[in-house]
């Protein structure tokens, strides 16, 4: 709010007197001739000041206004007269203090003020206009004023900041987002955010809320399954099957980085993922060897032992050796399935348990049952069974499968020693 053009005087011109028309047209004129009548004590002297000027006048004994007019000194609205050293008796000195308009421009509000001889500060106080912390005048306060002078002030306002769980205000006459933090000293991060953006002018009450983006990197590790693999084996039966490579489970590694806001975690991104333990695959052995049963070997030349008959045996029309070492009568069991033989030799038909003592691991033998129903065939003493200390079985025959060595029970053979 603005104050109107003063109308009185300041304490420091209490003899002053305010011309507030204009100066009166007629003007006195010093007389060279002393009328007949008068006397030399009706004139005075008197001094007008007006600035760097000064004019001397001799006039009657009058009022201010009247001396003013005989100096031919046109005063203008709110000019002031100084009266301390006159008086109408006496004259003395007058001294014109010229009103100085001012225009200020506060904000959008412009207002015209009246001062004198006295600085921008004086004048603000007297008008009751206050600068306050923040707000930017263009003009030094101290200035002189001057007629016609102009004094922008512009007003600060306030600029909330929220950042790093401060809260500060700012008084600011403008500017952006930007020049706020600048302001307040504050240094953003690069992935930083800022709302409003930094390009936005800055208002009365502009709040600016800044969020710290941070990142991290994570890893994670997951397994990967093993598969399984199936291998044929001849020399495995049919329904038979073993574990011969166990499956190892792999492993792989992811990487992440992750994002958060004022320490409060948003969403991460994959950047890389690897393997760093390759799965080993399970491999499992099946037989498709076809289960032999006793039967088929039964009234046939065709001999049970899968071992091939050397070259130098000999056999005649019934699959019986023609050149052998000796011919013994005995009895015979059958075993299958054992993992190894005593010998180190594979298990299979054709390697059969014996008493080495009675036949040294390694002896060819011949062997076939003894009513001529089956034939074993050649064999290779590879393994010791229980029976030697039962005594009631001289060999035990190495077969296929559980039932050819139930049908096989314990029969009467003829082992032919090679």
């Amino acid at each position: 709010m603005f104050k109107k053009l003063r109308s009185e005087a300041t304490e420091s011109h209490k003899k002053s007197f305010r011309i507030l028309t204009s100066v009166f047209a007629a003007v006195f004129v010093c007389s060279v001739t002393v009328n007949a009548f008068a006397t030399a004590n009706d004139y005075v002297a008197v001094n007008v000041v007006d600035g760097e000027n000064t004019v001397s006048v001799s006039v009657k004994s009058t009022a201010p206004a009247d001396v003013i007019a005989a100096a031919g000194i046109e005063l203008n609205a709110n000019d002031e007269l100084i009266l301390d050293d006159y008086n109408e008796t006496n004259g003395g000195t007058i001294v014109i203090d010229r009103a100085k308009v001012v225009r200020i421009v506060d904000n959008d509000l412009i207002g015209y003020y009246v001062g004198y001889d006295e600085t921008l500060d004086d004048m603000l106080a007297q008008n009751e206009i206050t600068i306050l912390d923040g707000d930017v005048i263009d003009t030094g306060i101290e200035t002189p004023v001057y007629d016609g002078m102009l004094v922008n002030i512009d007003r600060a306002f306030g600029v909330g900041i929220e950042y790093d769980g401060n809260a500060v205000t700012l008084s600011l006459t403008g500017g952006t987002v930007a020049d706020a933090l600048e302001a307040a000293g504050i240094v953003l991060g690069e992935n930083d955010i800022v709302t409003p953006s930094l390009e936005t002018e800055l208002t009365d009450y502009t709040h600016i809320e800044i969020q710290r983006v941070t990142f991290r990197i994570a890893t994670e590790t997951d397994s990967i399954e093993y598969e399984t693999k199936r291998v044929e084996d001849s020399s495995l039966y049919v329904g038979e099957k073993k574990v011969t490579t166990k499956g190892v489970d792999g492993e792989k590694l992811y990487t992440y980085t992750e994002k958060y806001v004022d320490g409060v975690y948003v969403d991460r991104t994959l950047e890389r993922e690897e393997i760093v333990k390759e799965p080993v695959d399970e491999v499992i052995t099946v037989g498709t060897k076809k289960v032999e049963t006793l039967s088929a070997y039964k009234n046939t030349t065709a001999p049970i032992s899968e071992l091939s008959v050397p070259d130098d045996l000999e056999l005649d029309e019934n699959g019986l050796p023609k050149n052998y070492k000796s011919k013994v009568s005995a009895k015979a069991t059958a075993y299958t399935g054992d993992p190894a033989t005593a010998s180190g030799r594979k298990p299979m038909p054709g390697h059969i348990a014996v008493d080495p003592n009675e036949y040294p691991y390694g002896t060819e033998l011949y062997i076939v049952s003894a009513d001529g129903s089956y034939v074993y065939g050649y064999c290779i003493a590879a393994d010791t069974g229980g029976f030697v200390e039962m005594g009631n079985t001289d060999v035990d025959l190495y077969l296929d499968n559980e039932d050819m060595c139930y049908n096989w029970g314990n029969r009467d053979i003829i082992i032919y020693v090679l």
